[in-house]
């Protein structure tokens, strides 16, 4: 019985010293055209572990849908391997 509990100690342990930043994962998106002929889709999450990633600051996620890229459409990696999308500001 002390070689099980040791286990489970042992497993437990090394599920709480996971660290996130090491996790790479997404969500499916589902798209649907809307009356108007517009594009609504659900929220979606991207995320780069840090193993995968060396350096983020320049680094860009490009898209494609169903395998044909989207042109001028992009994300960033941010400091934790998070994709985000970024909108350019004009200057007035």
């Amino acid at each position: 019985m002390t070689s099980f509990t040791r286990l489970v100690s042992s497993i437990r342990s090394a599920y709480n010293n996971i660290n996130p930043s090491t996790l790479t994962g997404a969500i499916d998106i589902v798209v649907v055209r809307q009356e108007d002929g517009t594009l609504r889709c659900t929220p979606f999450h991207v995320r780069f572990g840090k193993l995968g990633v060396l350096r983020n600051q320049q680094n860009k996620v490009y898209i494609t849908i169903n395998g044909n890229p989207v042109e001028d459409l992009y994300m960033e990696l941010g400091e934790a391997g998070e994709a985000l999308f970024v909108e350019e500001e004009t200057v007035n």
